[in-house]
């Protein structure tokens, strides 16, 4: 003779099917500042003013080898990881309102 509460298995599925928990949101800013030009009318500029930025991406990634596959899937020669991580990075701090 079981005793089991149905309800209590449907709670412990609800929960399964919550998504995990990603901590702290991050702040949402106020707004792209207006002095930014948009990426493209940079980026198409013939002469760029260009500044370093150092960082490391999770190997899991294998962000290298798939950039490497797409240069050579497309045929190019020179693949400007600069211009796409500066695209990337843009429209993610605009998207946060910075």
């Amino acid at each position: 003779m079981r005793t089991d509460d149905p309800g209590a298995h449907q709670e412990q599925d609800t929960r399964s099917q919550e998504p995990p928990s990603e901590g702290t949101p991050y702040a949402h800013g106020p707004g792209r500042p207006k002095d930014i030009p948009e990426v493209a009318a940079v980026l198409n500029q013939r002469i760029i003013a260009r500044e370093s930025l150092d960082s490391s991406v999770p190997a899991g990634l294998k962000l290298k080898k798939r950039i490497k596959r797409f240069a050579l899937d497309n045929e190019l020669d020179h693949l400007p990881i600069g211009d796409i991580v500066s695209v990337a990075l843009d429209e993610w701090l605009t998207a946060c309102g910075f």
